[in-house]
Parts: C-alpha cells; sequence; structure tokens
C-alpha cells in the first residue's frame, strides 16, 4: 500500500500541470518594457513576477504605463494589442456556448481580431457603450468624458450605447462615437483609419493565424530587388525577426519553465526538531479570479525517498496514509472504520497549504490552510492570529470566514478543521449610517492539553474571551482612509465543571479586563494603526495572537495558578496601560515595511514586570538590489522585547515569547533559485506534544536549504 501510494503522488505531477491548463485563458505574447507594465488580480494585488507567456485569468487587470502588450486567448486563437496607457481588465473568459468572453476597457486604445470558430463571441464594455462582436477585426478607444470609439477594419459589431440602450451596427472602414451629439456609423476615411490603427499595430502575434482570417492561398511572387540589390522578400522576414532582448525573455517560456511555475518544485534539506531532512515538495498554485488556491504535496525524508517508513510524520501521523495504517486495525469495526475515515480528512487536509477568496472588510472572504493573519474586528481579543507559526514541523488547516451584508455581518475562526481546538466568532450590526455594533468571542477547549503535564492542569479547563467594539468609519477610499474604534473585552475560565465568573466580576468590582480605543486606516500607500490600551490583572490583549499555539500551555498555567489563589501576586491586581503604534509603507516592485510596538506602563507594577511589544517585517522585492539580484522577507515578532535586552545576564531575543521567520532568495536563473529559508519553532515529543524546559516551550532553530523551480 505504501508503494502504491508513492506511485501515485509520483503519477500526480503531470495530473496538477494538466489540471492548472484547463479552462480558457488570456496568454501574455509581447509586451516592450515589463517595468512599465502593470498586472493586478481580481482582488487588486499586484503581480510582481510578469513574462512572457504567463497565463491571464479572468479579474485580471493589465495596465501599459508607457509601453504595450499584446495577449492571444487559449484555445480560441483571438488576439488583442492594448496601446500605451491602456487599463484593460478580463472579466470573463467563454466557457459554453452561451457564455462570452467579456472584456473591459476603462481607458487607452485596443486593437482586438476576434476568431471565427464555433460559436465564439465577444463583449468589450467602457464606461458609456458595450460592442457585442463575432469573428471581426475591429479596435475600441476610451478616454473618459471625450471619446468612446468603435472602429471595424473587417466584419461587423453591434454597438450599444447604454444610457440609451440605442444599438447601432459597425461595419468596415465605419465608425462610431457613444458620446457624439448623434449616435450612429459613419464611414471613415482611410487617413481617419490608419491614424486609428497605427499605434496598435501587431509586432508579434500573426493576425493571419487567428481563426478564420487566414489568407486565401496566393502565387508566389517573384522577389523584386531593391537598389541596394537586396530582396523586398528578405528584408521584410528580417524585420520579422525577434530582438535579443525578446529572444531572452521568450526563453522563461519553453515547456520546462512553464512546469516549473505550474508546480513550484522544491528540493532541498530543512532542519525540525534539531534533525535535518531532506525533503522534495510540490506546491500546485491555481488563480482563478478572486479564488487562489495552492496545494502542499511534500515528501520530507531522512535518508531514502522512496522509503515511506522513513519518511517525516508530522505530530506522529503518517500523512500519506489516508487511514490505511495498521495501528487503526481494531475487533470493533465500527471504531477502526471512524478512526480510519478521520484520519483520511486529516491528512487529506494537511494536503491544502491555502484557499482564499477575498480579504477582510469584503463583502464576503475566506481563508482556508495555514494562516497567519487571522484577527476577529480589531483585535483586542485575536489578532494576526497563526497556526502556522512551526510550520512545516506542525501542520494545521485553519479557517478564517466572513460575511458582510451592508447591515449585518459576521466573521468566523477555526484553528485547525482537522483537530479543532479554538473557536472564534463575531457579530456585527450597522444600525445606521456606517456605525457598526459588535460582539465578539473566543474559546480554546483544550489549553490544558498543551500545557505541562507537571504543571498539573485540570484537563476540563477552558479559556474563553469576550467583548463588544464600536467600528466608525470618518473616511474609506483607497487613497484615504480614517476608522474610529473602540472595544472592551473580558475572559472567564472554565474549570472542574463550573465557570469563574469571580475572575471577571466579584464584590462588585470588574477584574482580568480590558479596553482599547483608536483610529486606524491608510494615507496614500501607508496603513497605520494607533490606539490606547488599559487591561487589568491578568488579562493580555491580542491574547489570540501569533504566538498563541505556542504558548498556550503557559497561559492556562498561570491561570490556574491564578485561580487557586487570587491574592497571591500583587501583579494579578495590576493594571496596565499604554500606547500601540503600528505602519505599513513600500515602494511598488522594490520593498515593504511594516513596524509596531507598544509601550506599557502601570502605576502598581515595575516595567519589568510589563510586556511591550514589538512587530518588525521587511521585504525585498525582485530586482530590487542589482547585480546580484538578492531578494528576501524576515518577520520577528515578540512580547517583552525591551525586558530582555534589558535583563543582560541570560537575555535571548529567540525564546518562546518570539515568532521569527524568514528567507534569502538568489536567482541563479531564470525560474531557478537557491533559497535559504529560517524561522523558529517550537521542539516536540515524539507524540507530538510540546517539549518544556521548566515550564516553557523548547524552542529550536529551523533551517531550509532549498531549489526552487518556478518561482
Amino acid at each position: 500500500m505504501k508503494k502504491l501510494l508513492l506511485l501515485l503522488f509520483i503519477l500526480a505531477v503531470p495530473f496538477f500541470t494538466m489540471a492548472q491548463n484547463n479552462g480558457p485563458f488570456a496568454v501574455l505574447e509581447y509586451y516592450e518594457d515589463d517595468t512599465a507594465l502593470e498586472i493586478t488580480d481580481a482582488s487588486g494585488t499586484p503581480v510582481t513576477d510578469i513574462y512572457y507567456g504567463m497565463e491571464l485569468q479572468a479579474g485580471d487587470t493589465i495596465r501599459t504605463k508607457g509601453t504595450v502588450a499584446e495577449l492571444r486567448l487559449d484555445p480560441n486563437g483571438s488576439i488583442i494589442k492594448l496601446a500605451q496607457d491602456t487599463v484593460f481588465t478580463i472579466e470573463n473568459l467563454q466557457k459554453t456556448d452561451s457564455d462570452s468572453n467579456d472584456f473591459k476597457l476603462a481607458a487607452g486604445k485596443i486593437h482586438a481580431i476576434a476568431a471565427r470558430a464555433g460559436f465564439a463571441h465577444y463583449r468589450i464594455k467602457t464606461q458609456s457603450a458595450v460592442a457585442g462582436v463575432r469573428g471581426t477585426d475591429f479596435g475600441v478607444v476610451s478616454i473618459p468624458g471625450s471619446k468612446e470609439e468603435a472602429f471595424v477594419l473587417n466584419g461587423l459589431i453591434d454597438y450599444t450605447k447604454l444610457s440609451t440602450n440605442q444599438t447601432v451596427s459597425v461595419g468596415s472602414g465605419m465608425i462610431a462615437d457613444a458620446l457624439s451629439d448623434v449616435f450612429k456609423a459613419a464611414a471613415a476615411s482611410q487617413e481617419q483609419l490608419k491614424d486609428l490603427v497605427k499605434d496598435v499595430v501587431f509586432t508579434k502575434l500573426d493576425p493571419s493565424k487567428v481563426p478564420g482570417h487566414e489568407p486565401k492561398a496566393e502565387k508566389k511572387q517573384p522577389e523584386t530587388k531593391t537598389e541596394n540589390g537586396a530582396a523586398d522578400n528578405k528584408k521584410a522576414e528580417e524585420s520579422k525577426k525577434p530582438t535579443k532582448q525578446e529572444v531572452a525573455k521568450q526563453a522563461k517560456n519553453n515547456t520546462m519553465s512553464a512546469i516549473a511555475k505550474l508546480l513550484k518544485l522544491e528540493i532541498g534539506t530543512v532542519t525540525m526538531n534539531g534533525q535535518t531532512w531532506s525533503k522534495a515538495v510540490i506546491q500546485p498554485t491555481f488563480n482563478l479570479g478572486k479564488l487562489k488556491l495552492s496545494l502542499y504535496l511534500p515528501v520530507i525524508y531522512a535518508t531514502d525517498l522512496f522509503d515511506p517508513d522513513d519518511w517525516y510524520k508530522p505530530e506522529g501521523n503518517n500523512e500519506w496514509s489516508f487511514g490505511t495504517d495498521k495501528k487503526f486495525s481494531s475487533s470493533n469495526k465500527v471504531d477502526e472504520w471512524t478512526a480510519r475515515a478521520q484520519d483520511f480528512l486529516t491528512d487529506l487536509f494537511l494536503k491544502i497549504r491555502y484557499v482564499e477568496w477575498g480579504k477582510q472588510r469584503d463583502p464576503f472572504f475566506f481563508k482556508i490552510g495555514n494562516l497567519n493573519d487571522m484577527t476577529l474586528g480589531h483585535g483586542l481579543i485575536m489578532k494576526n492570529f497563526a497556526n502556522d507559526a512551526d510550520f512545516p514541523s506542525i501542520r494545521r488547516v485553519g479557517l478564517n470566514l466572513g460575511i458582510d451584508s451592508g447591515k449585518v455581518g459576521f466573521e468566523a475562526v477555526v484553528n485547525d478543521l482537522a483537530d479543532p481546538e479554538i473557536f472564534g466568532g463575531r457579530f456585527y450590526v450597522r444600525p445606521f449610517w456606517k456605525l457598526a455594533l459588535g460582539v465578539s468571542s473566543v474559546m480554546d477547549i483544550n489549553p490544558a492539553g498543551a500545557a505541562d503535564k507537571e504543571a498539573k492542569v485540570p484537563a476540563d479547563t477552558r479559556l474563553i474571551a469576550g467583548g463588544a467594539d464600536i467600528d466608525l468609519p470618518i473616511f474609506e477610499s483607497d487613497a484615504l482612509s480614517f476608522i474610529l474604534f473602540s472595544d472592551i473585552a473580558g475572559m472567564v475560565p472554565y474549570q472542574n465543571g463550573s465557570f469563574k465568573t469571580a475572575a471577571l466580576y466579584d464584590k462588585k468590582t470588574f477584574r482580568n479586563y480590558g479596553w482599547k480605543a483608536g483610529v486606524f486606516g491608510n494615507i496614500l500607500f501607508i496603513k497605520y494603526n494607533l490606539e490606547y490600551r488599559y487591561f487589568d490583572g491578568i488579562f493580555q490583549p491580542s491574547l489570540f495572537d501569533a504566538n498563541y499555539e505556542r504558548m498556550r500551555g503557559v497561559y492556562i498555567k498561570n491561570i490556574d495558578t491564578y485561580l487557586q489563589d487570587p491574592t497571591a501576586s500583587p501583579l494579578y491586581n495590576k493594571k496596565t496601560m499604554g500606547i500601540y503604534g503600528e505602519a505599513g509603507f513600500g515602494i511598488k516592485d522594490m520593498f515593504n515595511v511594516k513596524l509596531g510596538y507598544m509601550w506599557p506602563w502601570s502605576e502598581d507594577a515595575s516595567f519589568k514586570d510589563l510586556d511591550d511589544e514589538l512587530l518588525l517585517k521587511l521585504e525585498i522585492l525582485p530586482d530590487t538590489i542589482p547585480v546580484i539580484g538578492l531578494y528576501g522577507s524576515v518577520s520577528y515578532q515578540r512580547t517583552g522585547f525591551i525586558q530582555t535586552i534589558m535583563d543582560k545576564g541570560s537575555a535571548n531575543l529567540f525564546d518562546a515569547n518570539t515568532v521569527v521567520t524568514g528567507e534569502l532568495i538568489y536567482p541563479v536563473a531564470p525560474m531557478l533559485n537557491l533559497a535559504a529559508v529560517f524561522s523558529t519553532s517550537v521542539k516536540t515529543n515524539p507524540n507530538g506534544t510540546i517539549h518544556y524546559v521548566d515550564g516553557t516551550p523548547e524552542i529550536v532553530p529551523s533551517i531550509t536549504i532549498e531549489t526552487r523551480l518556478g518561482y
């Protein structure tokens, strides 16, 4: 069975290659300057890797700033030329006879030759009109508020003015302007047509190869000599040859590069739990408009790639068994098949790196997989919660989704669909204008399972936090947003069969709660967040954060100690205040930076007993550093940063309170990179539980050296 699974894994490689190519797409066949070409996906995220032959999907937008571009539709063969300073969106690509190829021209000019094969039809939309097309050589010009013209070189289109729903037929040699005083088709002079197409003549793509536009066979004409003795035909052929720059870029589009791009193959080593493993990982990625999917298909092994017994088993689980392990054998067949089914689903979920649609504050969004940015509301209870801090030694498939209907909305979070233990939710309403009122709750149903066994935390201990929030956008746009907010939250542990409400409210006094208020938003390309925080006792703001999965055992131990005697330590009654500020900015195609810091103070505790917070993120994008071409990223998140610096005798900037990730990438050749990936992770026991030293999770480095194909 293990050999069979290995065989299926190997056979899956061509399957995922073919799966990526299913369905229509547009191919970027030519451009003059990739630095003047901008492509964004359906969610508005810039595409950083632009190359000849890249596949464009529905939802992608192309902006030509000082360059031109040529697209080919696959499989029908239609071609489109974009002039300089054009904004062109692929809204839909035809999949059935009743469907259509829909495009939007926000500004600029295009020249298209539509294939006449089958039932292919097309619609080109501008702000004021739409052109219905079948098998036509035509063009559209859009200068918002000034001109919206459609012209036809060969064929016929239906041109509809949206404000009046009036349609005119535009035939060969004709032109119509939807913004003119009189909407009609008129004959264009040869000079007019020549002027319209002079900047959208195809450079690389051949109009004669578009289905239905092939030239009729003609007799071969003898070569005509020029005064210099060169043949005109030969000269014409020479002019069609690509430049050296085109040849160099086109080399990226060979078969092996395409396969590597699809599969994203990683080959190298990774250090986990102090042991070095070899690995071969395939990560096929699918981008379908707003939907993004990436799989994670690893073989991580000690010495023998072809011996499944030698493969790494995350948390003791053979992730390639899919319920076939002998350990599930039992005399009770119901229990056996239940265990096998559970293992099958667990192993299947582990093959998902992520599935995403949209982003938070969209009308609908969801994320499934290894996630590091799950936030509820403004984050007083849960902010940037991560279930992948110890990836790949520990892998989880989390869920974060939200629906916003305008007046009502909700968000939900689960840390691991295969073994759910942390659940969160937020419900909110907008009673008037844009004001939003919300309530949130997060519950950890098994923090004791992550605690040090010597701590002897009761097994039924639960950690429950709840709160309310207000959200008031003053401005909210791409250029400027200013959103006021305020949150309040508290916690109520559950232990020994009852809720410990005295931890929140006792003797007419509230305790172990927190609140914050501030503003967040953006000013042009700078995103910001500024807030005042206040919290009482053992309440910790943003408790469910990037480090929670590691530290939950320590947190619940401290809470258990508090429940035994709330007066044992003055720290249990301290009142902490602080200012937290965060800013993120970047320069397109060069770098991104994010900085955040929380400075705490208290009237009843010294600074060394308080936890400050530090967030540092830096990303250097490809081609930013000239000549050597190195690029990469680093992220450092830590609580108790200044306190550690002050404690010079035992300073450790990479302990359990820290989450560090980073990578340094060197491009060896197109589509071939060498990468050094580093992070910190908790050391685990053979059964997958956290290994503790003196009551604290032991942290070990995780270092990967790998060759990447397709990045």
